[in-house]
């Protein structure tokens, strides 16, 4: 898992792309009925690879900036690891027995969606980007946690996160997030119109599991007007060359905290 977070730092993909990567290894993986020629490292190791191999080619082809990487990145994956017959074989299985279903809900387009919807953003464009940083920050800790994406749903756990960093920012500063925000985003979230359900149990529980991973989030003051709105951020972004990378190669350090 490390190792896919470094990979993808060092080629400046979207960190999303690991998670969509580890949902392909997931489903494919469950699926298989009998243990045998699976369940060993080298099979573990062409499922690995055919899966982030898979999702970059599916998740970061809609940035330009990213042709000459992406090729790069591709060959440098499959360089002396296995035989790309392998890898094209098990690449045609993961689609079939995906049914071609390739485009699974993340956890960090839920961690967008949710903080775009926030009334914070109306009022302060830091602390809306702090709000979308530490959710941010805490669903991609949740990836090395098998136990805790087994249990709750992606949009469970993104918005469960939220609700950890709407805490913190009450406590540094209560004065920005009022209780009418809070009423407003609830109602809001709990719709019965909304084809999304969150079970109140469910978040509280999946807070406090997000609570024991990440026991303090950094406070307000790490960040500045100049960040960026998390309602002008999208699901995939490039770093420039000549600008500090703000995911560097460890997801503890997902940004400037």
């Amino acid at each position: 898992m490390h190792r896919c977070y470094e990979f993808i730092d060092h080629y400046n993909f979207d960190r999303e792309v690991v998670g969509v990567a580890i949902y392909y290894f997931d489903r494919y993986t469950s699926s298989q009925t009998s243990c045998e020629g699976v369940h060993t490292k080298d099979k573990f190791q062409i499922i690995a690879v055919t899966s982030l191999f898979l999702a970059i080619k599916l998740h970061s082809m809609s940035d330009n900036c990213l042709v000459e990487s992406r090729s790069q990145a591709l060959a440098r994956l499959l360089y002396d690891h296995v035989d790309p017959q392998e890898i094209y074989e098990m690449e045609m299985n993961i689609l079939v027995l995906l049914d071609w279903r390739l485009n699974p809900p993340t956890l960090h387009q839920f961690a967008i969606n949710f903080s775009q919807l926030h009334p914070l953003g109306d009022c302060c464009s830091t602390t809306t980007s702090y709000l979308y940083e530490a959710t941010r920050y805490q669903v991609e800790l949740a990836i090395f946690s098998p136990e805790l994406l087994a249990t709750f749903t992606s949009s469970v756990i993104a918005y469960a996160a939220l609700k950890n960093a709407e805490e913190k920012i009450t406590v540094d500063n209560p004065h920005i997030l009022t209780p009418d925000m809070n009423q407003s985003f609830e109602a809001l979230m709990t719709d019965p119109t909304m084809t999304m359900t969150l079970d109140s149990t469910a978040v509280a529980r999946c807070q406090l599991s997000l609570k024991r991973l990440c026991p303090q989030l950094p406070g307000l003051d790490e960040f500045s007007d100049t960040d960026t709105d998390a309602r002008d951020i999208q699901p995939d972004y490039y770093v420039q060359e000549d600008t500090p990378d703000p995911a560097s190669i460890s997801p503890l350090n997902v940004a400037y905290y």
